[in-house]
């Protein structure tokens, strides 16, 4: 099983597994579901300023500041093999989410922007929440997935039992559709002690490198 650190702190020398996110610098994990939505730095810019600090870039889709053909360019010439979608609109829902759509923010834009990367000779991985979101970025092309566990307010052992189900779900569910389709995890230390992420079946994880507390 293959396993990236997702990481907001910098390096002094790039290094291989890391995908390099600047917004979640100092975040719990927690707060690091909350990076799409908080105020904070310019997030792309922060990508191309800082050095080379791993083979991943998380790019925010959403940047309206920015072209996205304009942004690949850039991190093509840093040396990034690969970019994702974190930060990511798959969490946001209700009035919120339909207000983000409205402005062309959603996840099937940001699966489609990911699709544009492989015409600059990236990898891509799409981070996703529900079975509808995983169909959508197979739909656009792409084929390794990043399946998050979702907002959850309990660690009772039913609770954590309905999450690994629904989870468990989504990814044979996938894996059944989409023959070769990659599949992965994203989890941190603080996921795992209260879901135990890493007994279920996928193809890899994305393990969150947290701020002090989470």
């Amino acid at each position: 099983m293959e396993t990236l650190t997702l990481t907001g702190h910098t390096k002094a020398e790039p290094e291989t597994g890391r995908i390099f996110c600047p917004s979640l610098a100092g975040l719990t994990a927690p707060q690091a579901d909350l990076a799409f939505v908080l105020p904070g730095l310019d997030h792309n810019q922060a990508l191309v300023d800082a050095a080379l600090q791993g083979e991943w870039a998380a790019i925010l889709t959403g940047d309206p500041f920015d072209t996205t053909s304009a942004l690949f360019a850039r991190l093509h010439q840093k040396g990034y093999r690969g970019v994702t979608n974190w930060p990511s609109s798959i969490l946001l829902d209700g009035d919120i989410g339909a207000a983000m759509a409205a402005d062309g923010i959603a996840p099937e834009q940001e699966y489609a922007r990911l699709a544009q990367a492989r015409s600059f000779g990236f990898e891509t991985m799409g981070f996703i929440l529900t079975l509808d979101h995983g169909r959508a970025a197979i739909a656009a092309g792409l084929d390794h997935l990043v399946l998050h566990p979702g907002l959850f307010e309990t660690d009772s052992p039913d609770g954590r039992s309905l999450v690994q189900g629904a989870l468990s779900r989504v990814l044979d569910t996938l894996k059944d559709e989409a023959p070769g389709l990659r599949l992965s995890l994203y989890t941190s230390p603080w996921h795992e002690a209260r879901l135990n992420l890493s007994a279920l079946n996928a193809d890899g994880a994305i393990c969150l490198e947290a701020g002090h507390g989470g």
